[in-house]
């Protein structure tokens, strides 16, 4: 369903029924200290947004993939940074790693052209509206500044991994945050999973730290035993969803999510309408 869904987006980003309302709120708190702030699948750039008003003088560094997207992430952005001291840089690009690098300076991004999140391949049970497009890739190392004290949002529809494979750099200095949507598809291009995260985590010297349904902080952590035990208390939320998407037959999957989407849809009709 194509109709008005830039406006759609509008509503669930900055609305009174976005998404991520609750975790706006403690944003405050996740950004103390924080002089760069990189915004990874920014999408209309909600995130950017709330990293504007609450950071001095900071660099903020917005990265989208649909060009239809972007366009409007560029416009919000120009409007956010003259009424800040931050400097908001917009790049229309997808993030990944050296692995997809060394192939090639770019990759295939599949947008749907609808509200759906595309990403670097298609969720068939999500939309049937994929289109595929060439965009240039990056990656987060490309923006990692040793004495910044950084703070990373990824929202990626399932290639968080690739996203934190190209951020070594960022996760060995320790002086990096990573803000982390997990999706429980995990990454069906290259047939790895949720469960690779959080081994990558663990091995990566970083405490995983469940924060709203399946969104995670990850953060610097020395201690080991610290580590393991942060990162087992999220082994149970992430295997349902890893068991829904591997178990589930795809019929049901698809139903859930299409009714999901058109209850949203309708809801934004009714708000729309009053």
């Amino acid at each position: 369903m194509k109709r008005d869904f830039q406006e759609y987006l509008a509503w669930t980003y900055f609305g009174e029924n976005a998404f991520d309302r609750a975790e706006f709120k403690r944003l405050e708190d996740l950004l103390r200290d924080t002089t760069r702030f990189i915004d990874v699948g920014a999408s209309h750039g909600v995130y950017t947004y709330h990293a504007n008003r609450i950071l001095e003088d900071a660099d903020i560094i917005a990265i989208e993939a649909d060009p239809e997207r972007f366009a409007i992430l560029v416009e919000n952005a120009r409007k956010w940074e003259s009424e800040s001291t931050n400097r908001i840089r917009c790049i229309n690009a997808a993030a990944s790693d050296e692995e997809d690098r060394q192939r090639s300076p770019e990759i295939t991004f599949y947008a749907t052209g609808t509200q759906i999140s595309g990403g670097l391949f298609p969720v068939s049970e999500r939309s049937d509206d994929y289109s595929p497009t060439r965009v240039p890739l990056v990656c987060v190392d490309d923006y990692f500044e040793q004495s910044a004290a950084t703070f990373v949002k990824i929202d990626v529809e399932g290639a968080e991994f690739r996203v934190l494979m190209g951020a070594r750099k960022h996760i060995s200095s320790g002086n990096t945050r990573f803000f982390t949507e997990i999706s429980r598809w995990g990454d069906r291009a290259r047939g790895t999973s949720a469960f690779e995260v959080l081994r990558f985590c663990l091995q990566s010297g970083m405490r995983v730290d469940r924060r709203l349904r399946s969104d995670y902080l990850f953060t610097s952590e020395p201690d080991t035993r610290a580590r393991r035990w942060a990162v087992a208390k999220c082994v149970p939320p992430i295997a349902i969803r890893v068991a829904f998407n591997n178990f589930v037959p795809d019929r049901v999957r698809t139903w859930r999510e299409r009714r999901e989407n058109q209850r949203r849809l309708a809801r934004f009709d009714s708000s729309s309408s009053e």
